[in-house]
């Protein structure tokens, strides 16, 4: 342990990319949260503040913090005396399908390990903030966190026992992510999901997921645009989000290889090649749509990201 303070980058991340539900993940560039955590001789955990994009939203309570709620994790994991105070600087807002809970989660867990004197392995730090994640959602998912810690693209193969499969996606691979001034709820769009799929759209989820983690393995991004398809989640939680199918035409007519609902929404995530194309015009077909409409809109036009790291 170098320290009692340390602060920490967590990246937003986009879940399921298509046929991937709770499964897949990426890691973005921006948005990000930044988590600061103080070691205190107390123990328990104690959000001290709470500030940046959506702050009202986020609750000071330790017990239902996503970052806190992680960090606790990792300390009662570690089977520690001490406490730990936490700050957060939202960059990711809630109810965004940018992987705000899993960020803070996923940060929160990250910084309480790097106080540590014997920190724990990133395996047992990604089921932390999966259990962090569920104070959120009320539903234990890694699908965020896991590439929020990591990094890069993240396959969730087992929850029981949690196992994460590190991808290093293709270097030219971009991604537009396009958040319009919309809000959807996790637990409201988990709401929606089918409590059974039939067997031909179980055929063409399983075909789609196993090409698109082909492609990211092989650095094939035309093969990871022909793969991102969703026939069993993205049509029913699509109502929640205006213009969605209009954003991603745009998207696609502009030069996107794929366009998607990001995480429950409302976020619309884009692929595309970026040894062909710099995606502004991706960016700015989508945020036309929105604002046509008079819906605001931001919008990150980047490569995939980095993991937790401190600052």
């Amino acid at each position: 342990m170098s320290s009692d303070r340390v602060e920490v980058i967590a990246p937003a991340t986009i879940a399921n990319l298509g046929p991937g539900f709770d499964v897949f993940g990426i890691a973005l560039k921006e948005p990000y949260d930044v988590i600061g955590a103080r070691r205190v001789s107390e123990p328990g955990v104690m959000v001290v503040e709470v500030v940046g994009v959506g702050a009202n939203r986020v609750t000071l309570e330790a017990k239902r913090n996503t970052a806190s709620v992680a960090a606790a994790e990792v300390l009662r994991k570690a089977n520690v005396d001490f406490g730990l105070e936490l700050s957060l600087r939202k960059g990711v807002r809630p109810c965004s399908g940018m992987g705000s809970s899993g960020a803070s989660a996923a940060g929160g867990a990250f910084a309480a390990n790097l106080l540590l004197d014997k920190p724990l392995p990133m395996s047992d730090l990604a089921m932390c903030a999966a259990k962090g994640e569920q104070a959120s959602s009320g539903t234990l998912h890694a699908d965020n966190v896991a590439p929020s810690l990591y990094g890069g693209f993240t396959i969730i193969r087992s929850y029981h026992p949690l196992d994460v499969v590190h991808v290093v996606p293709p270097a030219n691979l971009g991604i537009v992510a396009a958040l319009p001034d919309v809000m959807v709820s996790t637990k409201e769009a988990r709401g929606l999901l089918p409590k059974s799929v039939e067997m031909r759209k179980l055929v063409h989820t399983v075909g789609h997921a196993s090409s698109l983690a082909v492609g990211m393995s092989l650095g094939d991004v035309p093969l990871i645009g022909r793969s991102v398809s969703d026939v069993i989640v993205e049509p029913v939680r699509a109502p929640l989000v205006p213009h969605l199918k209009e954003a991603e035409e745009a998207a696609l007519k502009a030069g996107a290889v794929a366009s998607f609902l990001g995480g429950s929404g409302p976020c619309v995530a884009s692929f595309f090649d970026l040894s062909l194309s710099d995606g502004k015009a991706i960016g700015e077909a989508v945020r036309h749509v929105f604002e046509s409409k008079g819906v605001k809109v931001e919008v990150w036009v980047d490569g995939w990201g980095k993991g937790c790291r401190r600052v």
